[in-house]
């Protein structure tokens, strides 16, 4: 089989370097060459371990001194706080919030992004959080644990790291760590079904204000208790909590207090749910959705029933699964439930004895859309993850302008109404599709595959059946004038537009990879992507089935 001059590369690159593609040539060894990536903000994946985290390079550079707490130098103490026994240690004599603060070494730049670091031990009362410069904020914690969190600092007059413990708190602090990290424009491998595969997604805001702390406001309990930090979560730190029922005959439920939505458009509620007592859970629309549900079963991992447009339940390892349902806005103000049940069956907040009824939640998010996206925390306030683009150009050495052949392994998300996910080969110049190659998706049930020269269609495919939802599928369109060839999954296929045997001739220079259909954003793909290659060559058929299977 011809050489690949582009393709994928792996996910030390993706993860820890600007670099995602790379070309080979025969003879001579993979070399990654730069891919030109964006998304200004954070984004989360799923390890290879499994767990959700943040995607970002952490400097080698720590900023605390005495982060250890080995002399009681280099922090001033508020009340009730000692340096000793190589902590920092607070009696709760305070009368208020108490601070603790280092002078950051060479200061903390401003709407710069930090991975904090730190210890609480000998716990016994109350809560503390980090901040970083006036305003940068990190979660309450209230038990012994080590936690981490990627902070942005707002510094005005304030270049400091300030733990703020409340006026109850008794407990001791260790390992404080502050390091820069760069959290923007880098790929996300993600490992969500047990392999690595790029993640690609559009813009996204999680509506929900508190998305792991169910007890701050903007969330309400109904004949339920919670238990905080009751088991690992997803994100594989303590810090999951526990919906408990009681022994009232009536329904038990975690809710929203209402938030504001655009009426008449499709929104996705997603919680991390893992059974305690409990094999079922319900997810439950109310105000401004109307009144819908779905019930899950914990189990088997699987969705029962439901009334809601859709629901989804994935699979994320230890027990955890990420639960979804799919409700069209009928006002601007709305409501979600999460409810205990006892079957797989029980109605829309079903009412009934739940003392011994219970279940783990961590990471809520109510987006905007038809599916649901990659986890987004938030902490107080809504936020937006970044829509992300790939373009690889000035590469018209390294694809073939009279013939070639075009490879992807990818899958498709649920699309939102008459989309289209595309990735092609075109001319970046033009910022047109009039030249290009193009592999990706139309619409719920087709895949879409054309080659154009000059605005003319050489053949396009766009008829298939219903297509499945997060499957790959390997995708290989090999063009030549007068014998192009379409082949998916080991077979051939024959396009419903145009003919494999039409002659052509590119009238523009194909220099340009771009994960949409035209170089400038125009109908962006989302999804996943395992494989790419690019070929000078027209594989033959044998070739492209073997590539395909």
């Amino acid at each position: 089989m011809a050489n690949p001059s582009l393709q994928i590369g792996n996910d030390n690159w993706a993860i820890k370097e600007d670099n995602l593609l790379g070309y080979s040539t025969a003879g001579t060894r993979f070399v990654p060459q730069p891919i030109t990536m964006t998304r200004a903000t954070l984004g989360t994946r799923v390890n290879p371990s499994g767990l959700v985290e943040n995607v970002q390079i952490v400097s080698d550079t720590e900023l605390i001194t005495n982060g250890d707490f080995a002399t009681d130098s280099d922090w001033s103490k508020g009340t009730g706080w000692t340096i000793s026994g190589g902590t920092a240690n607070c009696d709760g004599s305070q009368t208020g919030t108490s601070n603790l603060n280092n002078s950051v070494s060479n200061g903390l730049v401003n709407n710069v992004s930090y991975v904090v670091k730190y210890t609480i031990s000998n716990y016994s009362a109350g809560s503390i959080r980090i901040k970083l410069g006036n305003t940068g904020y990190g979660d309450y914690n209230s038990a012994n644990g080590t936690y981490t969190a990627t902070l942005t600092a707002l510094v005005s007059t304030f270049p400091y790291a300030q733990f703020n413990a409340d006026s109850s708190f008794v407990g001791s602090i260790d390992n404080v760590s502050v390091k820069e990290a760069t959290i923007d424009n880098l790929p996300r491998v993600d490992y969500t079904d047990g392999t690595s595969s790029l993640l690609v997604e559009p813009q996204r805001k999680n509506e929900i204000t508190y998305s792991e702390d169910f007890e701050k406001s903007g969330w309400g309990i109904y004949n339920s208790t919670l238990e905080t930090d009751a088991v690992i979560s997803p994100n594989g730190i303590l810090n999951a909590t526990k919906l408990i029922g009681t022994n009232d005959v009536t329904a038990h439920t975690l809710y929203t207090n209402a938030y504001t939505v655009v009426a008449s458009v499709d929104y996705t509620h997603s919680v991390f749910i893992k059974k305690s007592q409990s094999k079922y859970v319900q997810l439950y629309t109310g105000s401004g959705f109307g009144n819908y549900y779905a019930n899950f079963n914990l189990e088997d991992g699987i969705v029962e029933t439901f009334t809601t447009l859709d629901a989804n339940i994935e699979n994320i390892g230890d027990g955890w699964y990420k639960c979804s349902t799919k409700a069209n806005s009928s006002t601007t103000t709305a409501q979600s439930t999460v409810a205990l049940i006892d079957t797989a069956t029980s109605g829309r907040g079903y009412a009934f004895n739940a003392e011994d009824e219970s279940v783990y939640i961590w990471g809520a998010q109510i987006e905007e859309g038809s599916y649901p996206t990659s986890y987004i925390k938030t902490s107080g306030s809504t936020v937006t993850r970044n829509q992300e683009t790939y373009t690889k150009t000035g590469i018209s050495d390294k694809i073939g302008q009279t013939e070639g052949t075009f490879f992807i392994e990818l899958s498709k998300p649920v699309l939102e109404p008459d989309s289209y996910y595309l990735i092609s080969l075109n001319n970046a110049a033009s910022n047109s599709d009039d030249n290009s190659v193009a592999i990706g998706f139309e619409n719920s049930n087709d895949f879409f595959l054309r080659v154009q020269s000059n605005g003319t269609d050489v053949f396009y495919s766009n008829n298939f059946d219903a297509l499945n939802v997060n499957t790959f599928y390997k995708i290989a369109v090999s063009y030549k004038s007068g014998q192009s060839l379409i082949y998916i999954d080991g077979s051939p296929i024959t396009p419903n537009g145009g003919n494999l045997s039409n002659a052509f001739a590119f009238t523009a220079t194909l220099d340009n990879l771009s994960f949409d259909f035209n170089g400038n954003n125009g109908l962006p793909f989302f999804g996943k992507v395992k494989q790419l290659q690019v070929f000078k060559t027209a594989l033959t058929g044998s070739e492209l089935a073997t590539l395909t299977t």
